[in-house]
């Protein structure tokens, strides 16, 4: 057999062109269009449909952040920016003795994830101190011992059934430990809202979340501290928010003899050039209904600080300071240093993984509670008060706050709180704290 000669082949496939180009054309554009997009609609779409993220932190089922647990259910009130609150889970509340009874009443139709509607004998806050009574199915009263204001916000905390059943918009699908910590935890909508998927991964600490995310374990990174190497990573964005809910500051032991004098604490805060932003004023969200913004501001100022250091002489001087701080607190320690230094103070920085109960300073960062009543920080009866501070007339004010119904009476209670609690100077307000939000694109 003959084959055809090779200009045949040649005229054919030229014939073949003529005929048939436009279609060739359209299908080799649609094949690399495909070959370059595909992967990438493969990936939006999975990234629409779950979301897995990066969590810093150990926590068990009682201790999970309100970020996730405000996701899965709901209190019998919720909470609001501004430390007030609205009804939840209940519809309406009483308050009777001055506050030493609160009633509420549950609204109807409302039902856990399991199918079961909600009633009285379902809450179960678990209160010292606190008499609990079930009226009916609608009704739950709480008796207290002492008049309590911020009631209210307390019972803003979500509330579930046993394995996390709850209320919310998520229901927990389930829930891998490692010992007696989560984890994983994976949240999945309720309805048929166009919600993603949730898969929380939890991590000790920002080393270990940064290389779960190297390494694909997770696409989102929430309140990271400090971006580094991910600033330059591929395929990754970077953005930044203020958490005016926490503030950082600079704690004084003030049972300590050198840093028990006002004069001392007011030379050191007039001292350091508080370059950060946005600035901290006092331990309140600058959002708060009660926040006070006309409290001392302490600005930088070393001549003054030198002059009350120079009055302070004559009951002794102060030559030299140990400040305890977390490691990735170093720089911002480094530079408070540097303005001890100016005033003639010698600085040592002592690297902490946890506050310890023996320091002279201690900078750190901490929650503001939702209410403004700060009892547990700075009262002289409480172990969380970081300072070990002691002023009986802050003492009054802060019980005094928790005993008032009236919010403008609060309000100025409070407020008065917080210009004297500046005033004594027991810490250093420097910032509230910027953390990163980082996602892979």
């Amino acid at each position: 057999m003959k084959l055809p000669k090779p200009r045949y082949y040649f005229r054919f496939i030229q014939a073949f062109w003529h005929k048939h180009q436009r279609i060739i054309l359209l299908s080799l554009a649609i094949t690399l269009i495909s070959i370059y997009f595909f992967p990438k609609l493969i990936s939006l779409s999975l990234l629409r449909g779950q979301q897995k993220i990066g969590l810093v932190g150990r926590y068990n089922i009682s201790n999970l952040p309100y970020e996730i647990t405000s996701l899965i259910s709901y209190g019998l009130t919720i909470p609001l920016p501004d430390g007030s609150i609205e009804p939840g889970l209940a519809q309406s509340w009483e308050i009777r003795e001055n506050g030493k009874i609160y009633i509420f009443a549950i609204k109807d139709d409302v039902y856990w994830h399991d199918g079961s509607k909600v009633v009285a004998q379902d809450i179960n806050y678990n209160f010292s101190d606190v008499n609990v009574t079930v009226v009916d199915d609608k009704h739950i009263r709480f008796e207290l011992k002492e008049p309590f204001s911020p009631f209210p916000v307390v019972v803003s905390r979500p509330v579930f059934k046993k394995n996390l059943v709850g209320l919310g918009d998520y229901r927990a699908k389930s829930i891998e430990r490692s010992g007696q910590y989560i984890r994983k935890l994976i949240l999945v909508p309720t309805g048929k809202q166009n919600k993603p998927n949730l898969f929380f991964h939890f991590y000790p600490n920002e080393e270990a979340v940064k290389t779960g995310y190297k390494l694909g374990e997770v696409d989102f990174l929430e309140d990271i501290f400090s971006p580094d190497e991910l600033k330059n990573w591929p395929n990754t964005k970077i953005e930044k928010t203020v958490k005016y809910d926490r503030y950082t500051a600079i704690f004084f032991n003030t049972q300590t003899e050198k840093l028990a004098d006002k004069p001392i604490r007011q030379a050191l805060t007039y001292a350091i050039n508080k370059r950060w932003e946005p600035r901290a004023l006092n331990s309140y969200n600058p959002d708060s209904w009660a926040f006070n913004s006309a409290v001392k501001p302490y600005e930088f100022d070393l001549e003054n600080a030198k002059n009350l250091i120079g009055q302070n002489e004559s009951e002794g001087s102060v030559e030299k300071i140990s400040l305890s701080t977390i490691p990735s607190m170093l720089s911002i320690a480094e530079q408070i240093k540097s303005d001890w230094q100016q005033l003639g103070i010698e600085t040592e920085i002592q690297l902490i993984h946890s506050p310890s109960e023996e320091f002279e300073a201690l900078l750190v960062s901490q929650q503001i509670p939702r209410d403004p009543d700060q009892y547990v920080l700075w009262h002289s009866t409480q172990s969380t008060n970081l300072s070990k501070y002691k002023s009986p007339k802050l003492d009054t004010l802060l019980e005094e706050g928790r005993k008032t119904l009236n919010q403008d009476e609060r309000k100025k209670i409070y407020q008065d709180f917080q210009r004297f609690l500046v005033e004594d100077s027991p810490a250093v307000f420097l910032f509230h704290p910027t953390v990163y939000f980082i996602s892979r694109e």
